[in-house]
């Protein structure tokens, strides 16, 4: 039976049952209503930082363990990926094969570029609509120098015109001097027979050492 003990005496409360009361621990809900971060991990089943767990050895070594077996399938395909060092050194190569010329005229300097296969293609696309007219020897000058052209006077063609696009170079050649185009036409034409004689293969022996390295 129930009672009350205190100083001024015991008393006993027949016939009631003292409640008993369970208080839940309001640090989550706290945390839930000022902090929104909290919902959102726990809603994504996302440890809180105090309590997260760190990553296992194992996992760690099954990590490494793919990354070199997808290392192994990269080299078995051919997949090898370039590093920083060997695509820098694969762009300077394919630099080189573009051969320069300088021409000056007055007191002008001309620099002139052969072309890539791209250019060298979009070029007489281009200028074959024209085929078996008056204005296929112009439409072929213009349509080679717009792209070979690369400086005047130490300035890039860009910078010179103001513009980067072909169409812009095309409608500068063609507001040129015929004369000055001419002239320019016939560096190009040297440009291109000089980079001819230098790629070429001149003799049996070269014929030979191609042949060797194909065999590689």
């Amino acid at each position: 039976m129930p009672e009350i003990n205190s100083p001024l005496g015991k008393k006993k409360i027949p016939g009631q049952q003292m409640k008993e009361f369970t208080v839940p621990d309001e640090s989550e809900f706290i945390e839930s209503s000022v902090n929104p971060v909290y919902n959102a991990q726990r809603a994504r089943g996302v440890q809180s930082p105090a309590f997260a767990v760190e990553a296992s050895p194992s996992q760690d070594l099954a990590d490494a363990e793919r990354e070199i077996q997808r290392a192994r399938e990269d080299r078995r395909t051919g997949r090898n990926r370039l590093s920083d060092g060997a695509k820098k050194r694969l762009d300077m190569l394919l630099g080189m094969t573009r051969t320069i010329r300088h021409c000056q005229i007055g007191e002008t300097e001309f620099v002139l570029q052969t072309l890539k296969s791209k250019e060298m293609r979009e070029a007489i696309m281009f200028a074959s609509e024209f085929d078996g007219t008056v204005q296929s020897p112009f439409e072929i000058r213009k349509q080679f120098l717009a792209r070979s052209l690369v400086q005047i006077g130490g300035i890039d063609i860009e910078q010179f015109i103001g513009a980067v696009d072909l169409d812009s170079k095309l409608l500068f050649i063609e507001e040129l001097d015929d004369l000055l185009l001419n002239r320019l036409y016939d560096e190009y034409v040297a440009l291109t027979k000089e980079a001819r004689e230098k790629y070429s293969v001149k003799n049996e022996a070269e014929v030979q050492e191609v042949v060797n390295d194909l065999k590689k």
